[in-house]
């Protein structure tokens, strides 16, 4: 399960937002591996939790969190693709540095995050952004197959 410290964390995340956070619907805790973590020119896979969490807000926004050490967290936030119920279409990421003294830098982005049903055993969730300047963020965790925590 993903700790109170992490899920603390979590919220002024969700702050970070522009005209501040819609309501949360829902809520999955992956557990796993994180296989692979890049922002910009910084691999920070090394410090990449073995927990995912994965936000459903209201105006059907969902959000991506990578837990990372240090109490950093990198999201991918978008919104649901019509045709396809697996994959999110990004328009930001947002990257918590985890010291609290900052908030939350949210930068716009293009790109997805797509994942299989979770209740049916192992997924890989693969997330990938660009920035209007260039940089990239992507991130790839695989699940244990245990169905997610709620």
């Amino acid at each position: 399960m993903i700790s109170g410290t992490a899920l603390a964390l979590l919220w002024p995340m969700a702050m970070a937002f522009a005209g501040g956070p819609p309501a949360p619907v829902g809520f999955k805790a992956l557990e796993g591996k994180c296989v692979r973590v890049v922002a910009g020119d910084e691999d920070l896979t090394a410090g990449c939790n073995s927990k995912l969490g994965i936000i459903s807000y209201a105006d059907g926004r969902t959000g991506f969190y990578f837990l990372l050490s240090d109490n950093r967290i990198l999201t991918f936030s978008g919104f649901g693709k019509a045709r396809d119920r697996n994959t999110y279409g990004l328009d930001r990421v947002v990257y918590n540095d985890g010291t609290g003294a900052a908030m939350p830098r949210v930068v716009p982005a293009s790109g997805s995050c797509a994942y299989g049903n979770p209740y049916k055993g192992p997924v890989t969730v693969r997330c990938k952004g660009r920035t209007p300047q260039g940089e990239i963020f992507a991130a790839t965790f695989r699940s244990n197959g245990k169905p997610p925590k709620q």
